[in-house]
């Protein structure tokens, strides 16, 4: 008969072992394209084997992992993720470089409605005359025989302002032809939503402007959704970004003579910046975000066993640092180890550091330090408290004369702290994140790093800082 801590044995193990998915799963969701692509290749196997070792009377959540499991838009991201991977967005680069990192042009609504219209105006720069602006206009719900006959008598203003029973509105997009007297407005909605009646004002504004002209309205979004209001839905038509896209990608296959290369590579990119961030089939964070949320259950089971990734590697080194009889491990903080060698403790003057956590006074101390969960070697030099001042510089002083030892941060000593070495590398990289956490590679790979300093590079760097106490304790003496 199975019992219930048979079942929570079961179940212990089955979580045990989808860390390894979820390693993958985090990698998705956070980290560059090649990885996601590597996690979502091997996600589903683990999944079988969490389904098959949680207790029968885990019912709704194996069921929940099958329905996960089963949702073949996880193939379609892992498609998605290796076409991406080596492809370059320019427009994508230019918006980190210029609002900073996090920052994006395809997020900005402005910069997508400024695009439109240059694109739909036909006596701009892109010399494309009206063969932007009638396709979308067909698209947009215009019959052929009302297109305007003269292209270039076709105005397009941004921000059009107007004003119904005392509130001021701005309509992203209204284009206008005279002679042929058609209109289309566009609001452009990206990654936001409709507000205060705005579509039914600005229809109203339309039609007291424009009695007498053929209007084509048009809510533009990612996914083509449509108006809130079902009084707006029924003079409002819906279109996807999808129709811009297709759009561009007509004119760069068919009109190879009529359009310059300057105008086609800014086309291609302001192509591949709609596929990979704004149309929801072809984006892998919105494609991401749906399959999180209709799964949440099954993933949310994953993600709360996931490691704890600083808290995990903090232990494991200070247990290897422990196995080093010239070292003793310092006060520690929430993403800090640290630990000095023991020679050190021979001098009064190392007792002399400040702005360490209660416990230690220590004057330098080695750190291992985390980054973004990846853990590298430092040394810091505390604070200085006037006592002290002149070992600080002849420590500092002593490590710009190895440079083959020694890799300081800066080149003036800091009235707070001030790095004497900083290891270029990371210890781990992204790889060690995955099934080698929890196999003892991972744990291995960081002994094998304690082990090699400790063997290699600590020796002449501690000969050096305990040379500079003994000749500073010996000035003082004298």
């Amino acid at each position: 008969m199975t019992t219930d801590a048979d079942n929570a044995k079961s179940r212990a193990t089955a979580l045990e072992s989808a860390i390894p998915a979820l390693n993958r799963l985090a990698n998705l969701i956070a980290d560059t394209a090649t990885k996601q692509t590597s996690a979502l290749c091997n996600i589903s196997p683990a999944l079988a084997r969490l389904e098959d070792m949680l207790a029968a009377g885990q019912a709704a959540k194996i069921e929940n992992l099958n329905n996960f499991k089963a949702d073949d838009r996880l193939k379609r991201l892992e498609e998605l993720a290796e076409k991406y991977r080596t492809e370059f967005d320019t427009l994508d680069f230019i918006g980190q470089m210029r609002f900073g990192s996090g920052k994006s042009l395809w997020g900005d609504e402005e910069f997508h409605s400024n695009a439109l219209a240059w694109l739909l105006n036909p006596k701009e720069s892109h010399r494309l005359g009206d063969l932007f602006l009638n396709d979308f206009l067909l698209r947009a719900g215009l019959q052929p025989a009302a297109l305007p006959a003269d292209g270039a008598a076709t105005e397009v203003s941004r921000e059009w302002s107007n004003e119904v029973d005392g509130r001021y509105g701005y309509l992203d997009l209204l284009i206008v032809n005279e002679p042929a007297q058609v209109l289309c407005a566009i609001e452009n909605k990206v990654f936001s939503s409709e507000h205060s009646q705005q579509l039914t004002r600005y229809q109203t504004a339309l039609e007291r402007v424009y009695p007498d002209f053929t209007r084509r309205l048009v809510f533009l979004t990612p996914d083509g959704i449509g108006p809130y209001r079902r009084e707006d839905q029924e003079h409002w038509t819906s279109l996807p970004y999808a129709v811009v896209f297709e759009i561009v990608q007509q004119v760069l296959e068919n009109n190879d003579d009529a359009t310059g290369e300057d105008v086609r590579a800014f086309l291609r990119q302001y192509a591949t910046t709609l596929r990979r961030n704004v149309m929801p089939e072809t984006n892998i964070s919105q494609l991401a975000r749906r399959i999180y949320l209709e799964h949440r259950e099954a993933i949310d089971l994953i993600a709360d066993n996931r490691p704890n990734w600083i808290a995990e590697t903090k232990q494991w080194l200070k247990e290897a640092v422990a196995r080093q009889s010239e070292w003793a491990l310092d006060v520690e903080a929430q993403t800090i180890v640290r630990f000095r060698s023991k020679d050190w403790d021979r001098y009064k003057a190392m007792q002399t550091g400040t702005g360490w956590a209660p416990g230690s006074n220590a004057l330098l101390l080695f750190e291992f330090k985390f980054y973004d969960d990846l853990p590298r070697l430092s040394i810091a030099l505390s604070p200085g408290d006037g006592a002290n001042n002149h070992l600080r510089e002849q420590l500092f002083e002593a490590v710009w004369q190895h440079p083959a030892l020694f890799r300081p941060r800066t080149t003036s000593l800091s009235d707070r702290w001030t790095n004497l070495h900083d290891e270029a590398d990371y210890i781990l990289d992204d790889a060690d994140y995955g099934i080698g956490w929890d196999d003892g590679t991972t744990r291995a790979k960081l002994d094998e790093w304690v082990a090699n300093f400790a063997a290699n590079q600590f020796p002449a760097m501690n000969e050096v800082i305990v040379n500079c106490f003994r000749e500073y304790e010996a000035e003082q003496r004298g």
